[in-house]
């Protein structure tokens, strides 16, 4: 583009307007307070705005997506220099790139701008754009993949897509005041590699993004930050964003060079890391969670591992001396006092199964068999078998439909089958026990239910009574552990699926659970 002064087509800024009008750029004017006072109909198409809005605003806090970037820069060097200036930049609110010259003199600045996007860049960028975000969705919806092997492909997804030599996941340790690259995409020359550390002091990008908690876009750190230059690495750009787990800095998900980028990082760039860091901070939190829980399943077990082999022995001997007090002191004993000793007996008989209960809930996640296709009607069989002399001491009719192949554990289903049938005979009043057993699919999802017609549950019960050692019914009235139907809502879980109660307190009572269908492949 040629000097204004020797070419008409860029006429000086005591041209009439009606010249501006006509030329093909985008004119306008702003005056040393950064106010605009002029703009022509192709400025007004550039900012989407009408000159008599714009006029007498400052241009910066208008358009802030054109603050600290090259667009700033160089208009602020034309009017600090007095020296006209020229230079290109992608203008995101067209998502295009612009040659722009800025004319300066006393009373501000007047500024031509071009666009020179070639509509075939535009389309492949556009192309490059669906790419990545296709491969990224690949990888995020992999959920067969290991975690880490899905890190770092979508690090090499954005790292070849931004264009910068290092992609890396960082993870911040404080205490030992260290950086530790848990994942690394970089060339295969490069001596970096997951597991290595490096001193929190040795890179400041990743201390400020660290720090503020906030994303931090530098084309040239060198000019844009001096303050973050490294004098080990030599990080030359950078685009690092924070990972949050639990609320806290987890590390940094960032991609830097050695050399100045010639072309800023674009919004939709910035975007696009922006919400696969999302993602990654997602799964991190769930890891975290899931190690917890396995962490907290231990301790349980633990627990109940210690309290069954400690408790049962002392339980054993009292049991014991109990009966042989009732067996050689049978004549001295008066009828109250043999009904207390029996009383004795069945309390303790009752906190050994209450023991073996915790002892089985504790161990659900841990010592159950790997999900596999499971014929319902099978493990259904085997249960109406177990239960035969109960059934027919109660004269239970038991219903069953057709039951459908589900993925799960099939002893852990059958005891879940156990004990909702043992409930619902248990509890079925005066009545002889009418049970209804049938499955309906939905989606990925089949829904289990057992309906009986017996006493019913209060539906203010309806969350209390899967809770560990929570019974709703007395001695008297048959009342179990209080462990069943807990156990079977932390079988279900492992299962991936939910139980609940559908409680009526005279119709009876419908207990139904989820669990995921089979796949046609599970053979």
């Amino acid at each position: 583009m040629t000097d204004p002064e020797t070419s008409s087509e860029y006429p000086d800024q005591s041209s009439p307007e009606e010249v501006l009008e006509r030329v093909t750029d985008a004119v306008f004017a702003l005056d040393e307070d950064w106010r605009f006072t002029y703009c022509n109909d192709q400025a007004e198409t550039l900012f989407q705005r009408d000159q008599a809005d714009l006029r007498g605003e400052v241009i910066w806090k208008e358009f802030p997506m054109l603050t600290d970037s090259p667009f700033q820069w160089e208009h602020e060097r034309a009017m600090k220099t007095q020296e006209a200036v020229t230079f290109e930049t992608h203008y995101p609110p067209q998502d295009g790139w612009f040659e722009t010259h800025a004319y300066p003199s006393e009373t501000g600045l007047s500024v031509y701008v071009r666009d020179i996007t070639d509509p075939d860049d535009r389309q492949q960028e556009v192309e490059k754009r669906e790419q990545a975000l296709r491969r990224a969705n690949e990888v995020m919806a992999a959920a067969d993949q290991p975690f880490s092997q899905q890190i770092n492909s979508l690090l090499e997804v954005v790292r070849t897509t931004v264009g910068t030599k290092f992609a890396t996941l960082s993870r911040v340790n404080e205490d030992a005041g260290e950086y530790i690259f848990e994942h690394v995409a970089a060339p295969e020359t490069v001596d970096l590699e997951s597991g290595d550390t490096t001193p929190l002091e040795t890179l400041p990008n990743c201390s400020r993004v660290v720090e503020t908690a906030e994303t931090l876009v530098l084309q040239d750190v060198k000019s844009e930050a001096p303050e973050l230059v490294d004098p080990e690495w030599g990080i030359a750009c950078y685009l690092g964003t924070p990972v949050i787990v639990h609320g806290e800095v987890y590390g940094t998900f960032c991609f830097y060079g050695m050399e100045a980028r010639t072309e800023a990082f674009s919004d939709w760039e910035v975007s696009f890391i922006g919400l696969l860091s999302n993602w990654v901070s997602n799964e991190l939190e769930h890891k975290v969670y899931k190690q917890e829980l396995k962490e907290s399943n231990e301790r349980l077990e633990q627990f109940a591992y210690a309290a069954s082999h400690d408790l049962q022995e002392p339980l054993r001997m009292v049991t014991s001396y109990l009966q042989l007090l009732e067996s050689q002191y049978t004549d001295d004993l008066d009828e109250d006092g043999r009904e207390f000793i029996e009383f004795a007996v069945d309390g303790a008989d009752r906190m050994r199964d209450m023991i073996d209960g915790l002892l089985e809930y504790s161990r659900v996640e841990t010592r159950g068999d790997p999900l596999e296709p499971v014929e319902l009607d099978a493990v259904l069989e085997d249960v109406h078998k177990d239960l035969q002399l109960k059934i027919k001491e109660t004269d239970a009719e038991i219903v069953v439909e057709t039951l459908p192949r589900v993925k799960g554990d099939a002893d852990q289903l059958r005891e879940v089958f156990q004990n909702l049938l043992d409930n619902a005979i248990e509890y079925s009043g005066e009545e002889p026990p009418r049970v209804h057993v049938s499955a309906e699919q939905a989606d990925d999802k089949w829904t289990i239910s057992v309906r009986d017609e017996g006493i019913g549950i209060d539906p203010a019960d309806a969350n209390r009574i899967f809770k560990v050692f929570q019974s709703l019914h007395t001695q008297e009235e048959g009342a179990g552990t209080g462990i069943g139907l807990a156990l079977c809502e932390r079988i279900i879980e492992r299962h991936g699926g939910d139980i609940w109660v559908e409680p009526d307190p005279h119709d009876g009572t419908t207990f139904a659970f989820t669990l995921p269908v089979a796949d046609e492949s599970d053979n």
